[in-house]
């Protein structure tokens, strides 16, 4: 389970399903996924699951650095529709909810 920025994964998936493959067009949002600490305060972060994207990676950098910014991207739009999925029938009370980025900061 990891975080992303709402507004990187929204941004992301209006680019894909435009037809935007483009490194130059995903590149500053991913940038807000590969580094969330920049993300403001006051916007929101969902959870992903990464068992969406369908092969192990040891941190977000290295899911760049394997799949290339667009295969990144992605990637991540996969692991949030997994998640939004729900296949482990996990009771919605219990699932990860979204948060604030700075709630997400403090933890």
């Amino acid at each position: 389970l990891y975080y992303i920025s709402k507004s990187a994964i929204e941004g992301i998936q209006t680019l894909l399903k435009e037809g935007k493959k483009d490194e130059a067009a995903l590149k500053p949002l991913m940038d807000k996924i590969v580094d969330p600490t920049n993300v403001p305060d006051e916007e929101m972060m969902l959870p992903i699951d990464m068992r969406g994207v369908g092969q192990d990676f040891e941190s977000v950098e290295d899911i760049v650095e394997a799949l290339g910014v667009v295969g990144a991207a992605e990637a991540f739009v996969k692991a949030r529709e997994y998640f939004d999925a729900n296949k482990e029938g996990e009771p919605e009370d219990e699932r990860p909810k979204p948060m604030a980025a700075s709630e997400w900061k403090r933890t």
